[in-house]
């Protein structure tokens, strides 16, 4: 590092920025490009045909890769909320990644940080911190957040099959777009994976922005996580934000009979079947703490 009595270089004489960086620079920028052409993608809807086995299809898709991103990526690599199989681990991060948000080393990452700093400045995505456009899909268009500081899922990355779907993330993707094509052609590449696709990234996003501006608090988790019925029909349970931030290794969300949280069934039979276990149930000393009553949504 030069000295501060060091004159400055002159503007031919600049270090140059190493070829790795700028790859990484050019694959943020393709992400961006590609990610903004999805959503572009989706007005493909005027000029095919819908009929309701493809609006089946698209409902099945998004489904299929909603449960992926609320019980892989999010429950089970970013909380560790259940153990499984190193098998189903894998199955669970390709299809998260089919889900076009990323490989599950990125996804965890990011998700663990946001728990730590929640809606502080170090919070990549809190809204109020930043405003509702920068928490939903800026900070995701956002170059420098391509490639984050993997130390923290370090117990993730000692798997290479996790690495590889991190490094290779398009290439699950564009491997269900086929399939989709294969399964109806172009209307089912538009509805099934398009249309789906982006629909699953938006209701993700809702989470980061949404979920944290309206609904109601029940427990003190000192950041603005609020639970939402709307929200959590769309996520498969997510919605109940204020509840999964006070308890956050909870595999459940939804605590109360009422609280729809269709992605914790779906542990509960996989846990029947044997494929997950340990599945981690509500703290009932934690919920005994909360002292906020429900507020009307």
């Amino acid at each position: 590092m030069p000295q501060a009595s060091s004159p400055p270089l002159s503007a031919a004489h600049q270090p140059s920025v190493p070829a790795p960086a700028l790859a990484a620079r050019a694959l943020g920028a393709l992400s961006t490009v590609l990610t903004l052409a999805m959503h572009l993608a989706v007005l493909l809807v005027l000029f095919v045909p819908w009929t309701w086995p493809l609006i089946a299809l698209a409902v099945a898709s998004y489904t299929l890769r909603m449960w992926a991103i609320t019980a892989g990526y999010h429950r089970y690599f970013s909380h560790r909320a259940f153990k499984t199989s190193r098998a189903f681990q894998f199955l669970l991060g390709l299809l998260g990644t089919m889900a076009m948000q990323n490989g599950p080393l990125w996804w965890s990452s990011w998700h663990r940080r946001h728990h730590r700093y929640s809606d502080t400045p170090k919070d990549a995505h809190s809204p109020v911190q930043r405003g509702f456009w920068h928490a939903h899909i800026g900070w995701f268009l956002d170059g420098s957040h391509d490639r984050p500081n993997l130390a923290n899922v370090r117990d993730l990355a000692r798997y290479p099959e996790l690495r590889f779907l991190d490094r290779h993330k398009w290439l699950p993707l564009v491997v269900y777009a086929g399939a989709m094509f294969a399964l109806a052609g172009f209307p089912g590449l538009v509805w099934g994976f398009f249309v789906s696709t982006v629909a699953c990234l938006q209701a993700t996003m809702c989470i980061n922005s949404l979920a944290h501006v309206w609904g109601s608090q029940r427990f003190e988790t000192g950041d603005g996580s609020r639970n939402n019925a709307v929200l959590a029909l769309f996520t498969l349970g997510e919605g109940w934000h204020n509840n999964h931030h006070h308890d956050m290794g909870c595999a459940r969300q939804g605590l109360r009979w009422w609280e729809l949280d269709v992605t914790y069934g779906t542990l509960l039979v996989l846990e029947r079947l044997g494929l997950v276990w340990d599945v981690r149930r509500p703290n009932e000393r934690r919920r005994s703490r909360a002292t906020r009553s429900a507020a009307t949504l």
